[in-house]
């Protein structure tokens, strides 16, 4: 069901600050920045090694970052799951009881949904199919479509 883990995203405070560190203690390659306003939060997204990364810092007090930094702190905040088809992927959950929901498609680059974190990884999974050209396209090519 899984293809692979897409990309990690960690809630912080202070994203300038995190962006100057994840350089120098990490080597990160920097790849794309932007703001999503109607989620109230600035994202980041970096290469570290072979893996992805996304910081989020909450805009405004009641952003779902912001919630989440009081609730854990500063922590990981979602998975990026990478399916083959996000369809068969949700029938398969529903008829095991579990909910989804937030399902969005960016056509012809991707459709996603979101499980709860009250599944066995106990973390809010953004689950993800690819579409198109993007299906193989590099990490950072997608990231830029999507936020750049």
């Amino acid at each position: 069901m899984f293809k692979k883990v897409d990309h990690m995203a960690i809630a912080v405070k202070n994203l300038e600050e995190t962006k100057k560190k994840l350089g120098i203690l990490f080597g990160a390659k920097f790849i794309v920045e932007n703001i999503n306003e109607k989620g109230e939060y600035k994202v980041a997204i970096f290469r570290l090694g072979e893996d992805i990364f996304s910081f989020l810092e909450s805009t405004g007090p009641e952003g779902f970052v912001a919630k989440h930094i009081e609730r854990s702190g500063e922590t990981l905040q979602h998975m990026g799951i990478e399916v083959d088809d996000i369809k068969k992927f949700m029938d398969h959950l529903h008829a095991n009881g579990v909910k989804t929901s937030n399902y969005v498609e960016i056509e012809g680059v991707r459709k996603e949904v979101l499980v709860g974190p009250r599944n066995p990884l106990g973390v809010i999974l953004q689950v993800f199919e690819w579409l198109g050209e993007y299906r193989d396209a590099t990490p950072e090519e997608r990231m830029i479509k999507v936020w750049g």
